[in-house]
């Protein structure tokens, strides 16, 4: 007899049950009170090379079932060598989320600059070619962690992101940085991030949001520091030494963060036996898709999510300028949109670990939808405002990033975490890529950033619908941890 806790219930979900019919579940209402706790379920289970401990709760006949499942696979949660792990994980994001939270300062400084004569639509292609390889690479980095560890995609994306940093301090036209910056930093940046996310996710099951919520804190400390600095050099020393010294900064943290970041589970003897073409092919979870309902939600609420954030965070810093404000009052936008981002990677996830991670995600967006509509829309014009719109978006926004992957985690078996993960932001990685031209084509002149300003409103707002339609999906309109 095994007895569970509802109070310590586990947090991954079992993707496909059909697939587990080696399980027999009986749920018994006579289990004695000295077997278990006050919370007990009697499982009758066959012996299998992958033993689990599953826990149903039963909606009643209105209610969906979930099913959750605990692998027999021990997480540490906690001790040095894990905490080493985050906090080299914590320096790969201070380089990879940080440069997608430094894009804004960048797109501000280069459209009156280098780019001063290109349009805003074509700027936007540099980026949005940028955010499409470094979410879409999930797709084929996802797989090689899950198959060869975090060693090897660790040293090619770092080599990936110090190159192309390098290449783009030397750039002067639009598809020079499409090149340089959108595809050779963007293609190292997936591999980064799937290792460390994923190497993180090896060492933490209850507490797993919240040390990945710690290790996304580097996004935003990224995010202050480097255009800060950048603010700083650009006059005394021009644009290309100023990325120079930024690729330097990388080789500091990312050779740091090689050494610290490496992963626990291995895939089975079997598994390793694959051929390349068979681990790509199975890369790409469509099945899921179609048979999960909630997997698909999921996956449609990252994406309108991601629009959303895109918009708002890289023209934020150019609507600033736009209604009259210096370079310099745009720089400070965007920094105090990144210093309350870090608090808000780590605190939502912290509280996800204790009141749900799909419920925090969806109060999150929520609440982004309501100050991009309430507060940036009518009141975007005065620079105080600004100020108040992006500590607060800051804050709220962030958790779209660190809550993301702890989120298709607690649906997903861990050892299947990597290519689910890499299937979201692949198809993500599409709105990525017309994100940014799109919005450059509706603000056109400038005088189209309110509809700009809506266009992401919306966006954040149906999300937050889809959000809802993933807890339903997963214990219907019950109000619990999930």
């Amino acid at each position: 007899m095994i007895t569970i806790d509802r109070f310590e219930r586990p947090s991954i979900l079992i993707p496909d049950p059909a697939k587990h019919r080696h399980d027999s579940i009986e749920l018994n209402d006579q289990t004695p009170a000295e077997e278990g706790t006050s919370t007990a379920i009697g499982i009758t289970k066959q012996q299998s090379h992958t033993q689990r401990t599953q826990e149903i709760y039963d909606g009643g006949d209105d209610d969906p079932q979930i099913e959750l499942v605990d692998e027999d696979i021990s997480f540490p949660d906690g001790g040095a060598e894990a905490y080493l792990v985050v906090f080299g994980a914590l320096l790969s994001l201070i380089i990879t989320f940080g440069l997608m939270n430094t894009i804004g300062a960048i797109q501000a400084y280069l459209t009156t600059h280098q780019l001063a004569n290109a349009s805003a639509s074509s700027v936007g292609w540099i980026f949005s070619v940028y955010f499409f390889f470094a979410f879409g690479g999930g797709i084929y980095a996802g797989p090689i962690f899950d198959y060869k560890g975090a060693r090897l995609p660790m040293f090619i994306g770092s080599v990936l992101i110090i190159i192309g940093l390098f290449l783009t301090a030397n750039c002067s036209k639009v598809y020079q940085f499409v090149l340089a910056y959108g595809v050779i930093v963007g293609v190292g940046s997936s591999f980064l991030m799937s290792a460390s996310l994923g190497a993180v996710a090896h060492w933490f099951n209850k507490k797993r949001a919240t040390a990945l919520g710690i290790c996304s804190v580097g996004g935003s400390l990224g995010g202050i520091i480097w255009p800060l600095m950048l603010r700083s050099l650009y006059p005394k020393i021009g644009y290309a030494w100023s990325m120079r010294i930024l690729a330097f900064c990388s080789i500091l943290c990312l050779g740091a963060g090689c050494l610290l970041v490496k992963h626990r589970l291995t895939r089975p003897t079997s598994d390793e036996a694959k051929s390349p073409k068979q681990i790509l092919k199975d890369s790409f979870v469509l099945k899921d898709l179609v048979h999960e309902p909630r997997f698909l939600a999921l996956t449609i609420s990252v994406f309108l999510c991601e629009f959303s954030l895109i918009l708002v965070v890289t023209y934020m810093s150019s609507y600033t300028i736009y209604q009259g404000y210096s370079e310099s009052d745009a720089f400070l936008v965007l920094i105090v949109c990144n210093t309350t981002g870090v608090l808000g990677r780590y605190l939502p996830n912290h509280m996800g670990d204790y009141w749900g991670r799909i419920n925090i995600m969806l109060v999150t967006v929520f609440v982004c939808a309501i100050l991009i509509l309430v507060v940036w829309l009518p009141f975007g014009h005065s620079l105080s405002s600004m100020y108040a719109f992006a500590g607060l978006y800051g804050f709220f926004s962030s958790s779209t990033l660190s809550l993301t992957p702890v989120c298709c985690g607690q649906i997903s078996r861990t050892e299947d975490f990597g290519k689910r993960y890499g299937t979201v932001y692949f198809l993500v990685s599409f709105g990525n890529l017309i994100a940014l031209p799109i919005g450059g084509a509706i603000i056109g002149d400038g005088s189209g950033y309110n509809n700009l300003i809506i266009t992401a409103g919306v966006f954040e707002a149906v999300a937050a619908g889809f959000w809802l339609l993933t807890r339903y999906y997963c214990v219907g309109m019950r109000l619990c941890k999930v």
